[in-house]
């Protein structure tokens, strides 16, 4: 892979409610960096191109964050209002000039660098508009549904679904995909209003996968360990 072809973007304009802190998640401090360091760091082994969404409130805060890394290319754009992944990745979208793109959550730490590797390379030798690193898991918080062939059919958040899956493959919260295509499409369901979620109304990234489905292949691949699965939503999710 060449790193100048790839734009990952990491969507952290969100309120961390659950995470019970004065300050966003991903300013808190774990292992001497905060949690929007570890994961920038773990972007640059693999991209030239990192885009930020943030809020206005995280600004300030996500600039002094950034001092560090003054040489590299990071820029960060604004989420004025809260509508969810998909309004976040679609206005980073605007700015993204590579043929490639990545997302990673704010929250991801855990993600291993052989499974963002292996995700990547497997993408590349597809040529598929979009991939993804899963894991079987109890209690899934998004759920992988297949279809008959066993190819992907379609990404649902449970609490969408009403009930609880025991045993699920789950992302890990990263995706890789072609750039114009995915931006173009994201754009359309946007401004048809296609991939609201039923509870919260905001704009759902995974929803526009099964979308995406129509116009070429999604491949799945397998991440390393379930660990890569987990994202930082509480204090105690930190291990």
């Amino acid at each position: 892979m060449n790193k100048k072809d790839f734009t990952f973007i990491i969507p952290a304009a969100g309120r961390s409610k659950r995470f019970k802190t004065k300050k966003s998640k991903i300013f808190y401090i774990y292992k001497n960096k905060t949690l929007i360091q570890h994961i920038i760091e773990k972007c640059l082994k693999f991209s030239k191109n990192i885009i930020i969404v943030s809020n206005k409130k995280n600004l300030n805060e996500l600039k002094l964050n950034l001092i560090k890394y003054k040489n590299k290319n990071i820029k960060i754009v604004i989420q004025k209002k809260q509508k969810g992944m998909g309004d976040a990745i679609s206005i980073a979208m605007n700015k993204v000039k590579t043929k490639f793109s990545s997302v990673i959550w704010s929250d991801q730490i855990y993600l291993n660098n052989e499974t963002i590797k292996k995700t990547i390379n497997f993408f590349l030798k597809k040529k598929s508009i979009l991939c993804f690193p899963i894991y079987k898991k109890k209690l899934p918080y998004v759920y992988i549904i297949r279809d008959k062939k066993n190819k992907f059919q379609d990404i649902i958040q449970t609490r969408e679904m009403n009930k609880n899956i025991k045993l699920g493959e789950s992302d890990c919260g990263f995706f890789v995909f072609k750039s114009k295509i995915v931006k173009e499409k994201l754009k359309f369901l946007i401004k048809k209003k296609l991939i609201l979620t039923k509870k919260t109304k905001e704009i759902d990234f995974l929803k526009s996968f099964k979308f995406l489905k129509q116009t070429g292949n999604i491949d799945l691949i397998n991440a390393k360990n379930y660990k890569d699965t987990i994202g930082i939503n509480f204090l105690g999710d930190l291990i």
